[in-house]
């Protein structure tokens, strides 16, 4: 690909480069130094297959339904998200809950539940089997993106504001359908420690990232139970040591057919009670994050 072309591929024409820390920038709401948000995943796959070991060979079969990877996806909802939803209740602490619209379609309860509990509830695409780029026009993206908000806001009752594509993996449309979709904020990039504005044509987003510089359960799981609690603790008081010069956010994303078994569902309860031990922390929602770096740049 010639420098010329990286500019439209990466989206560059649309957000920065090199993100900077904006002068205003020296505390989050209530003098708080670190911005703790949890995302949990709420996903469906029509055609499951990606917890398969064997999905080389499947793929080759008439019938590829991976029941193995379509049992997981149905536990995380049945189970594993009414567990991290009762962990949450008790820790007091709201999460963002990224629903595909397949899950809202096929389960809208678990949907409703979630944002009576006082969940923001975001659009993760329609279908974790099919990414944004594989569709061969902007007009399929779009299509999908637009039955992903009405099923979710039928499911919750309130339209989604934020947004993240599977993977996540944009396509070179996605910014600008979720600008002319009303989306506030995008989960797409992982490029930052710190929120920044995308400008599409003069409608704004604010991208949150998804979870760099902190993790999701994916990268922890391996560890074991207690070397899981301690990367999350030991990664957690990097955060907070570097805070101590300029603030920081913190991102810990959670599946639910993953994060939401016991062991590191209970990781994330402990976890949670280690983050509130210190002082300095805000815990928030994506929308909310969105919502403060919006109105702090529009003040400006």
């Amino acid at each position: 690909m010639a420098a010329s072309d990286l500019d439209s591929a990466y989206q560059w024409n649309y957000r920065p480069r090199v993100p900077r820390r904006p002068e205003w920038f020296k505390e989050w709401p209530g003098g708080n130094r670190i911005a703790f948000t949890l995302n949990i995943m709420h996903e469906w796959e029509s055609v499951p297959g990606a917890l398969t070991v064997r999905k080389r060979e499947m793929s080759t079969r008439e019938n590829r339904l991976d029941f193995l990877a379509l049992g997981a996806r149905q536990y995380g909802v049945n189970f594993g998200l009414p567990r991290l939803l009762d962990i949450l209740d008790r820790s007091g602490v709201k999460a963002t809950i990224l629903a595909s619209g397949l899950t809202a379609e096929l389960f809208p309860e678990s949907v409703k539940e979630a944002a009576a509990r006082g969940h923001e509830i975001a659009c993760h695409h329609w279908d974790q089997s099919v990414h944004p780029y594989e569709y061969k026009t902007r007009e399929e993206e779009e299509a999908a993106i637009r039955k992903s908000i009405e099923v979710i806001e039928r499911a919750a009752g309130t339209r989604p504001t934020g947004y993240m594509s599977p993977g996540p993996r944009p396509s070179p449309f996605t910014l600008e359908l979720s600008a002319a979709l009303g989306f506030i904020w995008n989960g797409d990039y992982c490029d930052s420690d710190f929120p920044y504005i995308i400008d599409v044509n003069g409608r704004k987003l604010v991208s949150v990232g998804y979870v760099r510089p902190a993790y999701s359960d994916n990268d922890i799981v391996a560890l074991g139970l207690k070397g899981a609690l301690q990367q999350l603790k030991d990664e957690f008081d990097a955060h907070y040591e570097e805070s101590r010069r300029h603030p920081m956010k913190f991102r810990y994303a959670v599946h639910s057919f993953t994060g939401g078994r016991p062991g590191l569902a209970k990781v994330l309860e402990d976890f949670i009670v280690y983050v509130k031990s210190r002082s300095g922390v805000w815990f928030c929602r994506s929308q909310e994050m969105a919502d403060y770096w919006l109105r702090q740049t529009a003040a400006r």
